[in-house]
């Protein structure tokens, strides 16, 4: 059949090579151009994380690299071979149907690999033929990652820069790492090796082709334990979304093995819990798009309306609704649309979410101040009312809405809707279950009915079923029924364990409002359900999830025979008549629901729900589940049956005085729920703000913050632990004068800004020095009592000596272009060679303030000549030297064009037989960087000695790169001036 969304791509001719690299992979990208061919039979798309509102020189910068032609990557565009493309910032690429398609970055929301470069790899991926490339440079994170694996798994090639040889390691080492590379390489070698890639001969490594099939099959192991044992079907997402996810989980749990992951997650519930909540991507807000909006409200909403049966109600669906600000929305413009009417009309909108929690939310209805941005003040006042600093929505409108969880993909829709609103989930789905939700939610709607898409979600949905509305915002009206008369192939929906467990809650909630948790068949706690406090008791000792070890003592026994009976009956039960030892407390029964699995055979999970037996016997045997009466020989068992006889006797001889009972609380039920609500809400509240506070408490207590709190006669009230760094502090220290601590630092205004801050109420603030030669931020504050009157000071300390360092640096930098200025300066004064490069040498020393030496050497031929720099008798030694690949230091550096960095001269075989000479001149580590020209030849080399052994930082490779690259133009200038020969 035709695919009515023509979402199948086009395969186009041209082989296509993604580089992606960070915003500090500038140097690995100008490397990468200077030695990549004239022409490739490949366009070169090259991606790179910036701001999306900074603008990019980046693609001037690559037309100064190569000699290939440089165009930007725009809407519509087709790629074509021996070019290369750069996206703009501000822009996310993709490639459908053969040509480029941009959409908004959406400001801020932009997660590192999923928007920029993996979701231009997993596009890719998505061709069968020609054979796609990836290559991945420096770069912090794990941005490709989930790219790369798309690629491999595709049978494309995933070539990835050689840590070693990376100046940020974490994106390359993110890939190897997964074991989803093809080649690791240097920056020279990976031109060359892209060539040879798009070559249709062109034969996979073997070592590494099997590792993107293990890594894809661990990842569907995943997805399915998600399934089975949270009920959550991850099936139709995008694998970039879910590995983002999973790898931030990994990289925090610090795992770098699929498999090993999956072993954790099966042992490890509350790790699998965190991977689940984390997964949903939820970004919503009121009105988002506000033009939408009014194009919803004239062009949709209007003639829906204008048109709607009186009789009839109108019928809304938010799926994926998150915190339920759209669903609001919506309701909002039909409550003003039905006051607007001389005959209002009723709505009803259905907002649903698979994360349960989210749906709690939404239904509550309280929204941050900050969440209101979208909404007028007009509609604050008519909608809202203010709580603790929050707003809620009121209730006529809350009560227009029905909020449950629903999951999109695997749950069965509404039906006979007038308006979906599905914004932006789309993006984050698979093709295949983007079509089948659209035939789902096509089928949902009635004839007429409305679908509102987000402003990235374009599909050519006209002549299927649907007509455009508003192309720009894609808003489609059904018109009829889908070409081929049915729904498209669906995805996959087996029942899981998580559905048969949200079904039985669900009931559970409807019959009565009882605390519950879910067990496996070794009585093992997986999941609680409400407030099970009073009921679950932590013992003493070490801790347990055994059900029978947290409930009290005298039900163990007749709890696990009651689990043994539910899993060989197969049916629910229920305990009753339980004691926990106190005489004043009531009784209570305990149901034992079992709950099928997704093979439709065991049952090996258990709802365990908590009842007092004043609740209602035929609630707890609503479902035909039986009242186990065990036989451990309680004489005293009760008679279920009997007493429910006697108990309906009792009922109807009571009935005339509660019909009369009836009639006076229904007055005042009204208001008792909503003080209930209100007490509900408070608490939770109550609840947020004392797990606030714990949390700052800890922040506080941690180490990080610096904080001392003295009364107004200055003494100690309070402290954190981190100040016993800057005072000798015990913790009986407390009520003790200030002036009787000596501090471990260098404070003379300490004392006299503490006074000027009591007398004045002025914060004051200093840098200070301790002990240890760190850099200190002190801040002096008045304490305000709630009386207003001041009642102390606080003092904080914050460690500023990165910052200082930077400054520090800062300077140095400076100094570093002036050098740079004044050997250009010399050079074009006509002065000697040996002058223009000492000044850049004497730089290098004095700044670097280490005691290193540094040397310029010249290429002659396949020789070296010192120019400047060592003593005339070490120039003696080494001149002459050779430049090969056998050679050491400034010999092979020029021979290979990559810096040869030698951490200790003494430990390096290759400088056996020179030691004598480092041994001569006093010196153990060598660093000897190539000097090129602008043209890509080799003239030369920078030399740093240090007397001690040591390893670059990053600075230093910085620095080495600036000077060397002055060296090349300034040496250059001299070969072509004919001048070079006065050496």
């Amino acid at each position: 059949m035709a695919d009515f969304l023509a979402m199948d791509v086009r395969q186009a001719d041209v082989p296509i090579a993604a580089v992606g690299a960070s915003a500090g992979g500038i140097t690995a990208l100008q490397k990468l151009f200077e030695r990549l061919p004239v022409s490739i039979p490949f366009a070169l798309v090259v991606l790179q994380h910036l701001p999306a509102d900074k603008t990019s020189g980046l693609a001037n910068l690559i037309a100064r690299w190569t000699r290939l032609p440089v165009r930007a990557a725009t809407d519509g565009t087709r790629p074509v071979a021996n070019c290369v493309y750069v996206p703009s910032p501000d822009r996310i690429l993709t490639l459908e149907d053969g040509v480029f398609r941009t959409r908004p970055a959406e400001g801020g929301e932009r997660r590192p690999g999923i928007d920029t470069i993996d979701s231009f790899l997993e596009s890719l991926s998505q061709r069968e033929a020609p054979r796609s490339l990836a290559v991945i440079l420096s770069g912090t994170g794990m941005d490709g990652a989930a790219g790369a694996l798309r690629i491999r798994q595709a049978g494309g090639v995933v070539i990835v820069q050689d840590p070693l040889t990376a100046l940020y390691d974490g994106m390359p080492n993110a890939v190897i790492q997964r074991g989803i590379h093809d080649h690791i390489l240097p920056l020279a070698a990976i031109g060359q090796q892209l060539v040879a890639c798009a070559d249709p001969a062109y034969v996979r490594p073997v070592p590494s082709g099997g590792s993107a099939v293990g890594a894809s099959e661990t990842l569907g192991r995943i997805i399915e334990l998600v399934r089975q044992r949270a009920g959550f079907d991850l099936s139709g997402y995008k694998p970039s979304p879910l590995l983002w996810r999973i790898q931030q989980r990994m990289d925090a749990r610090e795992i770098w093995s699929f498999d090993d992951y999956a072993y954790l997650i099966e042992d490890d519930p509350v790790e699998l819990e965190v991977l689940v909540r984390g997964i949903p991507i939820h970004v919503t807000e009121f009105f988002r798009d506000a033009d939408a909006w009014t194009v919803l409200r004239d062009e949709v909403l209007g003639p829906i309306v204008s048109r709607h049966e009186k009789q009839r109600t109108v019928r809304v669906w938010t799926p994926a609704c998150s915190t339920g600000e759209e669903a609001y929305s919506v309701a909002m413009l039909l409550d003003e649309m039905s006051q607007e009417r001389a005959e209002p009309f009723d709505f009803q909108v259905f907002a649903t979410d698979a994360a349960p929690e989210l749906v709690a939310r939404a239904s509550r209805g309280l929204f941050r101040v900050k969440s209101l941005a979208g909404v007028s003040e007009a509609r604050q006042s008519q909608y809202f009312y203010k709580v603790d600093g929050a707003f809620r929505v009121k209730r006529c409108l809350r009560e227009k809405l029905v909020c449950v969880p629903q999951d999109l993909i695997s749950d069965p829709p509404f039906s006979g809707l007038d308006l979906v609103t599905c914004r932006n989930l789309f993006i984050y789905l698979e093709s295949e279950t983007v079509r089948t939700l659209l035939s789902v939610l096509h089928g949902a709607l009635r004839v007429g009915g409305v679908l509102f898409l987000g402003k990235s979600e374009a599909y050519p949905l006209a002549g299927q079923g649907f007509e455009v509305v508003s192309s720009k915002w894609n808003i489609y009206r059904k018109v009829g029924p889908m070409p081929g008369g049915g729904r498209m192939s669906s995805v996959p929906r087996p029942a899981s364990n998580g559905q048969a467990l949200a079904a039985a809650l669900r009931v559970a909630h409807e019959q009565f409002d009882v605390p519950s948790v879910l067990i496996d068949d070794t009585c093992s706690v997986l999941r609680t359900y409400g407030n099970t406090k009073g009921i679950l008791r932590l013992p003493a000792g070490e801790p347990s999830l055994d059900l029978t070890e947290l409930v009290p003592r005298q039900w163990a026994a007749r709890l696990e025979h009651g689990v043994r009976q539910v899993l060989e009956r197969h049916e629910a039960i229920v305990l009753t008549g339980l004691h926990d030892g106190d005489a004043n407390s009531a009784a209570a029964s305990v149901r034992l629901t079992p709950l099928q699995t997704s093979s439709g055979d065991a049952r090996d999970r258990i709802l365990v729900s908590f009842i007092r037996e004043d609740d209602t016997l035929d609630a707890l045997q609503a479902d035909g589940s039986s009242v186990l009466q065990d036989d451990l020989g309680m004489d005293d068992a009760i008679d279920w049956k009997d007493e429910a006889r006697i108990s309906r006797e009792e009922v109807e001889a009571s009935h005339e005085e509660l019909l009369a009972l009836n009639e006076e609380l229904k007055a005042s039920n009204e208001q008792l729920n909503q003080s209930n609500e209100d007490l509900d809400q408070a608490n939770v509240e109550l609840q947020e703000n004392i797990a606030q506070l714990a949390m700052q408490s800890r922040v506080l207590l941690s180490g990080a913050v610096m904080t001392l709190l003295l009364d107004a006669e200055l003494k100690l009230r309070w402290f954190t632990p981190s100040m016993r760094d800057l005072f000798p502090l015990r913790d009986n220290d407390t009520g003790r004068s200030i002036a009787d601590l000596v501090p471990i630092f260098r404070d003379p205004d300490f004392y006299t800004d503490i006074r000027r801050v009591l007398d004045a109420a002025d914060p004051r603030e200093a840098v200070i020095r301790n002990g240890g030669g760190r850099c200190l931020l002190r801040k002096i504050f008045p304490y305000v009592a709630q009386t207003g009157v001041i009642d102390g000071v606080a003092i904080t300390f914050a460690d500023i000596t990165d910052r200082v360092h930077a400054e520090v640096a800062l300077r140095r930098n400076e100094a570093w272009l002036s050098a740079q200025k004044e050997a250009f300066q010399a050079a074009m004064n006509g002065e000697r060679l040996g002058a223009s490069l000492g000044v850049l040498i004497r730089t290098l020393a004095a700044q670097a303030q280490d005691g290193r030496r540094c040397a310029f050497y010249i290429a002659d031929g396949d020789v070296l000549h010192h120019v400047v720099g060592m003593p005339d008798a070490y120039a003696q030694c080494v001149d002459g030297f050779r430049i090969s690949p056998e050679s050491l230091a400034c010999g092979l550096a020029v021979a290979t064009g990559e810096p040869v960095i030698t951490r200790d001269v003494l430990d390096e075989p290759r400088w056996r037989s020179w030691t004598w000479l480092a041994k001569k001149f006093g010196y153990r580590g060598c660093w000897s960087f190539p000097v090129e020209t602008s043209e890509g030849n080799l003239v030369g080399s920078l030399a740093m000695y240090f007397d001690e052994p040591r390893g670059p930082s990053p600075m230093d490779l910085d620095l080495a790169a600036a000077f060397t690259q002055t060296a090349g133009i300034i040496i250059w200038r001299y070969l072509q001036s004919g001048q070079i020969r006065e050496l």
